[in-house]
């Protein structure tokens, strides 16, 4: 099905991107693979909706898994890109577990920080080792960025990420959670202010913004019952996402888009 899927989008010019999320937020493939978690755990989730369940970085068996899943993504995804996610990571039961402290004093690591950005630069290296390029969401940056990930800037309030990630060199992809995340309300502005935000702004050295790569709008869908509902909160705001990723300043025009808008309607 998801051979199908992939050319069906390469017909249309799209890149099907998979996302493998690691060591967090994986209650997928932690509710199904009940051995790579440390142990104990409450499923409670924070405020963030972090969950307490994530994998365990310390169980060297976890990576022969891991290997596994990434060896089959790599030849089914003609993508040279995979995403590693690493957000919203709850590191209390790495805290207290036996595996993963051993795993930090192996390495010298301080902190559990340090210990999950040295886990996402092994699985980098690994994702490099089957050609491919790692994508990962900005928390990655945290404890260490490794040298060339691409980083999607999420967290409108980690002001510095963006110019963090380039002055290292890797590249970068806008989208942060305000205004480019469709399944927030929508308001009689939320169009107008996609349309006029202006990412360049957040990369003030004018020799790293070829680092840019591009804007993502995201729709989580979570809390959103239907198909046409999914639909409902993407238009007509991916519509100035996708002319604010194609289009220089000079060329946008707010009143002539206002009219190709209700013409899409």
């Amino acid at each position: 099905e998801m051979k199908e899927l992939i050319a069906y989008a390469q017909q249309r010019n799209v890149m099907i991107i998979p996302e493998f999320d690691l060591p967090g937020h994986a209650l997928s493939s932690t509710a199904v693979l009940k051995d790579v978690t440390c142990g104990t755990t409450t499923e409670k989730a924070s405020a963030c909706g972090e969950f307490d369940n994530v994998w365990c970085v310390g169980k060297e068996s976890n990576y022969r898994i891991i290997e596994d899943i990434i060896k089959e993504l790599a030849v089914l995804f003609p993508s040279p890109y995979i995403n590693i996610g690493g957000d919203e990571v709850e590191k209390t039961n790495w805290k207290k577990c036996p595996d993963c402290q051993a795993r930090m004093k192996e390495h010298g690591l301080k902190t559990e920080e340090e210990l999950q950005a040295w886990f996402i630069h092994e699985m980098e290296h690994f994702f490099n080792s089957k050609g491919k390029k790692m994508i990962g969401w900005d928390e990655i940056i945290e404890g260490g960025l490794s040298e060339t990930a691409t980083v999607m800037w999420w967290r409108s309030w980690a002001k510095l990420a963006p110019s963090q990630t380039t002055s290292q060199g890797n590249d970068l992809i806008f989208t942060p959670n305000a205004p480019f995340y469709l399944d927030y309300a929508q308001d009689k502005k939320s169009v107008q202010n996609i349309y006029n935000y202006e990412p360049m702004k957040e990369v003030p050295d004018t020799d790293k913004q070829h680092l840019v790569k591009g804007v993502q709008g995201n729709i989580w869908c979570e809390w959103i019952p239907s198909r046409e509902r999914m639909h409902y909160m993407a238009a007509p705001r991916m519509l100035a996402i996708a002319e604010l990723g194609w289009s220089t300043n000079d060329r946008k025009d707010w009143t002539d888009f206002q009219v190709r808008m209700a013409n899409q309607f």
